[in-house]
């Protein structure tokens, strides 16, 4: 069963910092910054089931402008550099841009590439890595579409779940699939795309 994933990057990073970190923790804990592997995390999703076979990762994410300030520019700096390791690795990356602190384009972009690889069937089966509901009208017009191509197709919303985001919907229309610690840990990313004094 052909499988692809599509990670929000941000939505991703954010749910597992609330869900897991306390406010006395230092910076150099891991979930203070976007740390997981992008195929690690893809991997971990599909080989729940083992007829699934992972033939697609989509990332996107926002990345804000390196004028808006020093803070911005280290963001900046961590997602050019994690971006273009993502980029070398064959995974395709979308990047939005972030003004006033809110992402533009990523989610028109992710909900798009659904219905694309819907139309084209590319694929059987589809996890989003998000928890945002903003998607499930694009859920619902794939399930339209692969209707009307007379074929069955499963999407499910993944997403971190902990003491600190016990929130366990996901996207509408899908199977919801919570992130447990263990699973978030053992994707781990060594590689750390930090500038210094981040």
């Amino acid at each position: 069963m052909r499988t692809i994933v599509l990670i929000d990057g941000q939505n991703l990073f954010h749910l597992a910092k609330a869900a897991w970190t306390t406010h006395d923790q230092d910076a150099s804990i891991p979930y203070q910054w976007p740390s997981y592997d992008v195929e690690k995390i893809a991997n971990a999703l599909t080989n729940r089931f083992p007829e699934r076979r992972l033939v697609e990762i989509r990332f996107y994410t926002g990345v804000p402008d390196p004028r808006s300030g020093r803070r911005q520019r280290r963001w900046y700096e961590f997602w050019n550099n994690k971006l273009r390791d993502l980029h070398r690795r064959g995974i395709y990356v979308y990047r939005g841009r972030v003004s006033n602190g809110q992402e533009k384009g990523v989610d028109v972009s992710l909900a798009i590439d659904l219905i694309q690889a819907t139309h084209e069937r590319r694929y059987e089966a589809a996890t989003i890595v998000s928890q945002d509901w903003d998607f499930g009208p694009a859920v619902r017009l794939a399930k339209q579409i692969a209707a009307s191509q007379a074929r069955s197709i499963e999407i499910e919303s993944a997403f971190p779940v902990g003491a600190g985001n016990p929130y366990r919907r996901g996207v509408p229309g899908t199977k919801w699939v919570p992130i447990d610690k263990a699973t978030y840990d053992s994707c781990f990313d060594p590689t750390d795309y930090r500038p210094k004094n981040f």
